[in-house]
């Protein structure tokens, strides 16, 4: 069954259940691909080869999923997830389909999905459920909306409340994002990226309100929250810098908590180094050359150039970086 997976997840899916090594299993992909002339891409290529190891890409009907684990294209999902938001019921007409659909969030120890429903047996089933309930999903369907990951359910699934032996640990509110190479990211695309600082420019730091966060100007020698009044400001970092991760590079943008991250210093000492230029080069050779992954979107700048605001950084190691490429 031909998902719509990326190179990388086939790669993966094969690694995984096969006894064949990357450097092996590549090496073949390389040669199917010759042997058909280029006339099917990539991915083609290694489904071919997978159909040859008697690998089956799809991961039907598994147990014990979990939201980290699901892939856009994945059919006949079986997952336990506890209930976090539920939105109201909407009707849709599209063409010559009319219908409803009821949507909610859903997590487990790995991360939070949404959940859409358009089976209206399902739907009614789901007004019984609250928040904190827990549910077990039964041949569901995973795919991308936006970048994000999407669990769907229309008729042939199945919906268990609260079934009993089933409990969910503490849900961590990390929204799973599609995996791109920075050749791939379109504007508005929500994604994780992973890559090497090639570029780091001098940091910068900007006054917010120390109640809501907002950037508070200086009007009359004070500064002044439009929702506050005259507040004493915080003050917050950010950095900008370009990652390469093999396909191609951006620029990208880390603001407060992940700008300190990249940095790996206090925003007292961020200060410090807006002043000294000594201590910037030390902190741009301290930097250049690591690899992170970044959570964030992909927006266009005044220039009508693709940049990427990081909302969630995580600093990687060579093995991790060496997994995706």
């Amino acid at each position: 069954m031909m998902f719509n997976l990326t190179y990388d997840q086939i790669l993966n899916l094969i690694l995984e259940k096969s006894n064949i090594s990357k450097e092996e299993l590549e090496s073949k992909i390389n040669d199917k691909l010759k042997e058909l002339s280029d006339l099917v891409s990539r991915e083609g290529a290694a489904h071919i080869i997978a159909n040859e190891l008697n690998v089956k890409l799809s991961q039907e009907a598994k147990e014990g999923l979990k939201i980290k684990d699901l892939m856009p294209g994945m059919r006949l999902i079986n997952l336990n997830a506890k209930v976090l938001n539920i939105y109201e019921t909407r009707e849709f007409q599209k063409q010559d389909r009319k219908g409803r659909l009821k949507a909610m969030s859903i997590g487990d120890e790995t991360g939070i999905i949404r959940l859409v429903i358009w089976d209206d047996n399902i739907i009614n089933k789901a007004s019984e459920l609250k928040e904190n309930d827990i549910i077990k999903v039964k041949g569901a369907y995973c795919k991308e909306n936006n970048s994000f990951k999407e669990l769907h359910m229309g008729s042939n699934t199945h919906l268990d409340i609260n079934p009993e032996g089933i409990s969910i640990g503490e849900v961590s509110f990390k929204r799973e994002m599609q995996k791109k190479k920075i050749s791939e990211l379109n504007e508005n695309d929500n994604a994780e990226i992973m890559g090497t600082i090639i570029q780091i420019f001098e940091p910068k730091t900007y006054e917010v309100c120390p109640l809501c966060n907002k950037r508070t100007p200086y009007q009359n020698e004070k500064y002044v929250c439009d929702e506050h009044g005259i507040i004493e400001p915080k003050l917050v970092p950010l950095i900008n810098f370009y990652v390469d991760d093999g396909s191609s590079n951006i620029r990208v943008v880390a603001f407060r908590e992940q700008a300190e991250k990249i940095m790996n210093k206090s925003i007292d000492v961020i200060k410090t180094i807006k002043t000294d230029s000594s201590k910037f080069e030390e902190l741009k050779n301290n930097i250049v050359g690591k690899q992170f992954s970044l959570k964030g979107r992909a927006t266009s700048n005044m220039f009508n150039n693709i940049e990427f605001i990081a909302n969630e950084v995580e600093e990687i190691n060579k093995v991790e970086m060496e997994s995706i490429t």
